[in-house]
């Protein structure tokens, strides 16, 4: 969609869809200020010179634009010199039901799409030993005949069925409990047959990693298969969740990978409640490339901006600020307008906290520290998981506090915990 100059048009310019095309990127992608810039320049260097399959972690909180810097990355590396692959974990399977049989399955079927797409000429034996391995763990689920199964796997039939059938999941995850080496294997004949007929080399993206509902699956599918997530002979990237880097257990891990880059927020505030007029100035950017920034009242756009600081969730602020502005007949946003689309944010993020969440709140807030003594300590990482509080870094290191949105809710919170 190209700018908008009618709040009606604006509307969609709005999506919180990552940005992904060439043409997006040349209308709405804005560079991110110097202190906070990304890092994907750097691994784009990385990949570039990389002789081995490696292995990157690429951390961020949600919604912080990880989805987006990463297909700015694939759509700058060169289609002469990379099969680029990506995939989304949100997509292709079901997050609120996650195992690493799940990802390397999917991830074969990838792999094996990608030969299909670039018409590669595979040698039969590879492409059959993996389509009879699919067969072998498939079809109790499929009820289909052996021979039907040759001249291509139908990966969208399959990848819904593993996404949507707990039946489907529960089969092929008893089938691999003891043959996953065997497929990591197929999968790996696979990308060096295609990498070798090709002259290419393949780079997968596993997106929204981050957006595992529970800690426990995202700590059990990095620190318990770090060793079989280093296997697959191609390059890859995993998002990672940012929560797990408070665990002890993430230096000791990311040595393993090649490098972790990280994402980072971008603060309209400093640690001590200064204005950065610089990321202010962003986040105005983001505005004025997709409206005209007379669609909005400035002490609007300020006050949107202020009560956010996390892309993500101020695009989703300006959305709902659009349809309520329309809604009461307004040509234009007013301050009115963004109020109440932050009341409703807000509500969002305060029903779900309790007396030892906000407790929790108050002492960041108070210490701009999300670390904490206690290794298993589950609280903070849900805060941090929900951007309830969110983590920054500047030149002094990093600091935390509370998400700008629940700001006005501090002193009423300390008086409700002095009642209670």
């Amino acid at each position: 969609m190209p700018k908008a100059y009618r709040l009606e048009d604006a509307y969609n310019n709005f999506s919180s869809e990552p940005i992904s095309t060439p043409d997006e990127f040349r209308e709405f992608y804005v560079e991110r200020p110097k202190g906070v810039k990304s890092p994907i320049s750097t691994l784009k260097v990385s990949i570039m010179h990389a002789r081995k399959p490696e292995k990157f972690l690429f951390l961020g909180f949600r919604g912080s634009g990880k989805s987006t810097e990463i297909n700015r990355l694939l759509n700058e590396l060169g289609d002469e010199i990379f099969i680029k692959i990506k995939f989304s974990i949100k997509d292709s399977l079901d997050i609120s039901d996650f195992d690493y049989r799940d990802f390397f399955i999917s991830l074969g079927l990838h792999i094996y799409n990608a030969a299909q797409n670039q018409k590669v000429k595979v040698k039969n034996d590879f492409l059959e030993d993996f389509e009879k391995f699919l067969y072998d763990v498939t079809h109790e689920v499929e009820k289909i005949e052996k021979e039907e199964i040759k001249g291509g796997i139908d990966i969208k039939v399959l990848s819904a069925k593993l996404g949507s059938e707990t039946a489907t999941r529960e089969i092929i995850r008893r089938k691999l409990a003891t043959r996953i080496g065997d497929l990591i294997e197929k999968i790996n004949n696979l990308i060096g047959e295609i990498e070798r007929k090709t002259g290419k080399r393949i780079i997968v993206a596993v997106d929204d990693l981050d957006k595992l509902t529970r800690g426990e699956q995202s700590e059990k599918f990095f620190y318990t298969n770090t060793g079989l997530l280093l296997q697959p002979e191609c390059l890859v990237i995993y998002t990672f969740p940012i929560p797990l880097a408070f665990n002890p257990k993430f230096a000791n891990v990311t040595g393993n990978f090649s490098d972790t880059f990280i994402l980072p927020q971008v603060p309209v505030k400093d640690r001590y409640g200064k204005e950065i007029e610089e990321n202010i100035d962003f986040y105005r950017k983001i505005v004025a490339r997709r409206m005209d920034l007379s669609l909005i009242d400035e002490s609007a756009l300020k006050e949107a901006i202020l009560s956010t600081g996390k892309i993500r969730e101020f695009i989703i602020l300006l959305r709902s600020s659009i349809a309520i502005a329309l809604a009461n007949g307004n040509g234009k946003i007013t301050k009115n307008d963004v109020i109440e689309a932050i009341e409703k944010l807000r509500r969002n993020f305060d029903r779900e906290l309790d007396r030892v969440h906000i407790k929790r709140l108050i002492e960041i807030h108070e210490t701009k520290d999300a670390r904490s003594a206690n290794p298993d300590d589950q609280i903070t990482r849900e805060l941090l998981f929900s951007l309830s509080a969110v983590e920054y870094e500047d030149e002094k290191g990093r600091w935390a506090d509370v998400n700008p949105l629940l700001h006005p809710l501090i002193e009423q919170w300390k008086k409700s915990l002095t009642k209670g």
